[in-house]
């Protein structure tokens, strides 16, 4: 059991290293408080989880992922990819408050790899059983892709003016010149729910 997890780790490693570039390239390297420290595979759990242990470094971080996902290559590309993206402005172990421009960016990262990796079919297939099983992420996806088809750079830039990406206001759009109608900069700013 040991040996297999060990594995699925290394698997994991290899796997990150290989994402991080395109990672960065999309939405900016992770804040320098940032610091990630490894993986944990669990049988237990049914979907990834961040955990911080270090009470003076709040945003050192390990990823726990469950076991299950290695039994679907699109599932683990995804997950991995999600919590990569939430590794760029990790949540930290005081804070609550994550906007759907979070989960948004997370989920477009995960469906930009899938794409690269398993073709247009297969993000097809992903989104429709996103919309079916988990709308808040559908819904949450939509409005980040609406964002980015306007402005490629638009998480670049807001990043830019706040790093922490769930800390952005309303009036970082404009200071990091980013055009959005405001109902859905609105949208983007909500607590995202689950």
């Amino acid at each position: 059991m040991a040996d297999s997890q060990s594995i699925q780790v290394e698997k994991l490693e290899k796997l990150r290293m290989a994402w991080l570039p395109a990672v960065e390239f999309l939405f900016g390297e992770a804040v320098a408080e940032a610091k990630f420290d490894g993986f944990d595979v669990l049988d237990n759990i049914t979907k990834p989880t961040v955990v911080f242990e270090c009470a003076d470094e709040p945003y050192r971080y390990k990823v726990q992922m469950p076991a299950r996902s290695f039994t679907n290559d699109v599932m683990l590309l995804a997950d991995l990819v999600q919590e990569m993206v939430r590794g760029l402005y990790p949540l930290g172990s005081g804070e609550q408050k994550v906007p759907a421009l979070c989960e948004g960016v997370a989920v477009f990262g995960a469906i930009t790899a899938i794409k690269q990796v398993f073709g247009e079919g297969t993000v097809d297939s992903y989104l429709n059983a996103l919309r079916e099983q988990a709308f808040s992420y559908y819904d949450a996806f939509s409005y980040v892709a609406v964002l980015l088809a306007e402005d490629p750079k638009a998480i670049k830039k807001l990043r830019s003016v706040q790093p922490f990406l769930y800390k952005v206001e309303r009036e970082d759009f404009e200071v990091a010149g980013v055009e959005l109608e405001r109902k859905i900069k609105d949208i983007l700013l909500l607590s995202f729910r689950a």
